[in-house]
Order: C-alpha cells, then sequence, then structure tokens
C-alpha cells in the first residue's frame, strides 16, 4: 500500500460584499500525469473529491489526449453547471506520484472546463483510496487499500 502527504495549496479570494478584506481558500490539489487508452499523456490537477460520484475531468483533457470521443460510451449528469450534461468515458491511468498509481473509469464533460482540474470521486478512486483532510496542520494524506 502507498500513502503519501501532500500540502494544501492556498489561493487569495478578492474582496466582495461579504468579505470586503478577502479572504484565503485551501484546495487539496495534487498534480498528476494522466494516460489515456490512446497511449497519450499529460499533466493536470486532480482534486479529491468525496461528493463526486465518479472521476471527471475537463473535455479539452480529452482533445489534449487525442481521445475520439465520438467512439466511447456517452452518460448524462447532473450537477456540473446544469441538469443535463453529456459525459464520454474512457479508462483512464492515474499517477500521483509516491507510488500511487491506478486506473479509473473516468468521465469527460464540457461542462468541467471552467474549472481547469479533474475530480478524483467515489467510483474509481474514494471507494480504492483513504484520504484524510488535515487542514489545520496544511496537508492532507492519500493511501491506497
Amino acid at each position: 500500500m502507498a500513502i503519501a502527504r501532500f500540502p494544501y495549496l492556498s489561493f487569495p479570494l478578492l474582496p466582495n460584499e461579504a468579505h470586503p478584506d478577502g479572504s484565503i481558500a485551501h484546495r487539496p490539489l495534487v498534480f498528476a500525469t494522466i494516460t489515456a487508452s490512446s497511449g497519450r499523456s499529460t499533466r493536470c490537477i486532480v482534486m479529491p473529491d468525496s461528493g463526486a460520484d465518479a472521476c471527471l475531468f475537463p473535455l479539452s483533457l480529452a482533445i489534449l489526449l487525442k481521445i475520439d470521443i465520438l467512439k466511447l460510451p456517452k452518460g448524462f449528469t447532473g450537477g456540473v453547471g446544469s441538469s443535463k450534461n453529456s459525459i464520454y468515458y474512457d479508462t483512464i491511468t492515474f499517477d500521483l506520484g509516491h507510488g500511487l498509481v491506478f486506473s479509473a473509469y473516468t468521465g469527460f464533460a464540457q461542462a468541467m472546463d471552467h474549472m481547469g482540474l479533474g475530480l478524483l470521486g467515489q467510483d474509481g478512486f474514494i471507494e480504492s483510496h483513504r484520504v484524510e483532510f488535515l487542514l489545520s496542520e496544511g496537508i492532507f494524506t492519500i493511501e491506497s487499500v
């Protein structure tokens, strides 16, 4: 079993009516290498998300990986900007470093393009990894189980 500790990444948020002095957002982000069934790889940012049903990534990454989405199984989901988003599925290999390598049936949706990162959800990730969020210590851990 592999286990790794990662630092939270902090981002300043602009002042607004509710927070006139601005604030800081702390995000559990990991830089990963993803490899598609096409054999192409790229680096991207991923975030563990226990609220996501499955692993879900921007459609633009599928295009970058030369995945022919018209040949992939298609499904639909809500909760990402609208009530019916088209999702195209492929099996992706993820390498988070520190020996954390796994494959997951992963969706690609245009509704995710604005996020610029992928979500590691329940099916494919949370089901096979233990994630511990230790914000007070500024770290989170991921362990394969």
